[in-house]
């Protein structure tokens, strides 16, 4: 790829009077906020305001220069005679997408342009200039532009890599990583430096540290998975139980403000794709020396618990460790042994009877968890498998297993202690923190529950847990858990501990997954230093945890974007093969637009309002779709036909 810096910097061609019109003489109020840029394709745009509350129209002229997904500052204008806003951009805080991915082609006039694969970037990208080394395009074929300048939703730029043909295997994932600026490949000078890293620990990597290599330990993945960075063991002990939860030292070997350090904080997070993964960490790292690969000895950060019956820590250390795993396990064959299966417990009798511990300490968490009120919205997952030539050829619901649940109790645990530990030692260090919901989007919930005959008066995670089990198997069900989890606040990484509303906690961070989380990279790190150190020292991190819970959060949002985004793509080039076909799903969501519809699978599609009959009328505060006396409701079964797919997004109708 064309070696061009990531940060853009538009020029902008706006109306030069562009905020300073009068409208009769009504006084305007102006307030400033920021938010996230949603982009249309057609001129105008909306910003989803950081905290909740109504998306605010941005004018054609007022774009300032964001793309589609950007986090902005912008100056709103609020008539209040009418009420009415508009929002005018200022800066672009935050860059989500970093290049324009699309479709080679010539415009009438004979000039090349980009046709983007993401409508609400912009209309279209006018090519300015070609990069020197970006090779040969050809009609049709996939290329990258960075974008320089906008008017409008035109963009202007330079054409600074050419894909390919699009038929190429695995091209359209390359195509969305583009888009979001992720890269596969690592700066020579990071590769060299991995290439440099030891593939094994020596003698005096192990001094000083606490042996844990007799103990009956095992990671639990699934069967394809390559970076290994947690383990487990659990032992019964005096009416209770010793859990110890291994992570990777990756701190050990990626040494701050190294070039793999500056490299894993600007990618900030492992992104995963079905069949493929950007990593945030060199493979020499990450699947070699870091992995907890079995059998091998390894530098681990360790959090050893004492757990009562009542599933309470009444004692815990964290601890600098050396591990030697007694073999890898997946989530299928511990599931099988912890469930009886007597094939699976005779293959793996040498480590039954600590599994079997593990799944008693996970039962005492589990219901420990549900007394205090954590919150659990229980939303499907899809699984997505790709043929040899990266085709999506099945989707499936995600079976979330028995040890699924054992394991995510115990990084709960460690995450917890570990959080609550350096919170009090007053230390700096980064904290996975989830807010109480935004005060509007709590009152919209609680309104649209009125509409169900649900009486609600929100608060306290208790409450949210309890109006869960409360609709539970009942026809409501799905709508209240999909309305309540869109009115969450958004989880992110802060310098501060302000606590986990959705798991109850009052304290949490990211402990356990360092070699593709830079957050808990940089908390091992401090942890580390904290050690050696005796708590000397520390000072010098209170600015490096608040650049990092800023960089990550952001990272992580990218991410989430780019995941969901290939997700879709797959999912729709699976529902291509299948057009005509009729499939059995429940509505998913209701918006002005239509109703979305869920299948079995995960997968979801678009039912549109003039498809339901011409006198369909979208009610937004019941969020149903009414039309001839009948009623389209979140979780209501419906038969529909797949009638097309179209640029990644799937069209239902009825049948």
């Amino acid at each position: 790829m064309s070696k061009k810096k990531n940060n853009r910097s538009l020029r902008y061609n706006g109306a030069a009077n562009s905020g300073k019109r009068k409208r009769g003489g009504s006084e305007r109020r102006k307030i400033l906020i920021e938010g996230t840029f949603r982009g249309t394709g057609k001129g105008y745009a909306f910003i989803t305001p950081d905290g909740g509350g109504e998306d605010l129209f941005v004018p054609a002229f007022a774009l300032g220069g964001a793309l589609n997904g950007d986090r902005v500052s912008a100056e709103v204008t609020i008539d209040v005679r009418t009420g009415k806003s508009e929002a005018h951009v200022l800066d672009v805080l935050q860059q989500t997408t970093v290049y324009v991915v699309g479709t080679y082609t010539l415009s009438k006039s004979g000039k090349p342009v980009i046709v983007p694969d993401d409508g609400k970037v912009c209309k279209l990208f006018l090519i300015q200039s070609i990069a020197a080394d970006c090779g040969k395009s050809a009609e049709g074929y996939k290329v990258v532009g960075l974008p320089l300048e906008r008017d409008g939703d035109i963009l202007f730029g330079e054409l600074i890599e050419v894909l390919g043909d699009p038929n190429v295997k695995s091209l359209d994932i390359l195509s969305v990583a583009r888009a979001y600026g992720l890269e596969e490949e690592f700066p020579p000078e990071v590769q060299a430096a991995a290439r440099n890293t030891a593939f094994e620990v020596s003698a005096k990597d192990i001094e000083g540290r606490e042996d844990f290599r007799n103990d009956v330990t095992v990671t639990v993945d699934a069967p394809d998975a390559k970076d290994l960075d947690d383990a487990i063991s659990v032992t019964r002990k005096n009416e209770g139980f010793v859990l110890s939860v291994h992570i990777a030292d990756v701190s050990y070997y990626v040494k701050e403000n190294g070039s793999i350090d500056k490299e894993a904080f600007r990618r900030g997070t492992s992104v995963y794709f079905p069949g493929s993964v950007f990593p945030m960490l060199p493979r020499e790292l990450s699947n070699g020396i870091c992995s907890l690969n079995p059998a091998k000895d390894r530098l681990t950060l360790s959090c050893i618990m004492n757990v009562d019956m009542r599933g309470r820590i009444t004692a815990s250390r964290i601890v600098r460790g050396v591990i030697k795993t007694v073999k890898r396990m997946d989530y299928d064959t511990v599931a099988d042994i912890v469930e009886g299966k007597a094939e699976a417990r005779a293959e793996n009798a040498d480590v039954c009877e600590m599994l079997d511990a593990a799944k008693a300490l996970s039962d005492i968490l589990r219901l420990n968890r549900t007394r205090r009120g954590s919150i659990d919205f229980d939303i499907p997952e899809s699984k997505i498998t790709l043929d040899d030539n990266g085709v999506c050829v099945n989707v499936e619901k995600y079976t979330h297993r028995v040890s699924h649940t054992m394991i995510e109790e115990f990084m709960l645990a460690a995450n917890e202690t570990v959080a609550e530990t350096f919170d009090s030692l007053k230390a700096p260090f980064v904290y996975r923190v989830h807010e109480k919901p935004p005060a509007d989007k709590e009152q919209a919930f609680i309104e649209y529950l009125e509409t169900l005959g649900i009486k609600f008066k929100g608060g306290t995670s208790s409450e949210y847990a309890g109006l869960l089990e409360k609709v539970k198997g009942t026809p409501n069900e799905r709508a209240v858990a999909v309305t309540g989890l869109r009115s969450m606040a958004k989880a992110k990484y802060m310098d501060k501990d302000l606590g986990h509303f959705g798991l109850a906690l009052k304290h949490y961070c990211h402990f356990t997954s360092p070699i593709r989380r830079y957050p808990d990279l940089q908390i091992h790190r401090i942890i580390t230093e904290y050690i050696l150190r005796n708590g000397r020292g520390m000072k010098k991190y209170y600015k490096a945890a608040a650049e990092c819970a800023a960089q990550s959060s952001v990272r992580e949002q990218i991410a989430l974007n780019a995941e969901r985004r290939v997700n879709d793509m797959k999912k729709a080039e699976y529902m291509s093969f299948r057009i005509g076909e009729s499939f059995e799903g429940n509505v998913s969501s209701v918006t002005e637009w239509g109703v979305f519809v869920e299948l079995p699978n995960c997968i979801e599609g678009l039912l549109r309002k003039e498809n339901l009959g011409n006198n369909a009328l979208f009610d937004e505060k019941r969020r149903v779709i009414v039309c001839d006396g009948k009623y389209w409701r979140i979780g209501d079964p419906v038969k529909v036909v797949c009638n097309s797919v179209e640029n990644g997004k799937i069209d239902f109708r009825l049948v």
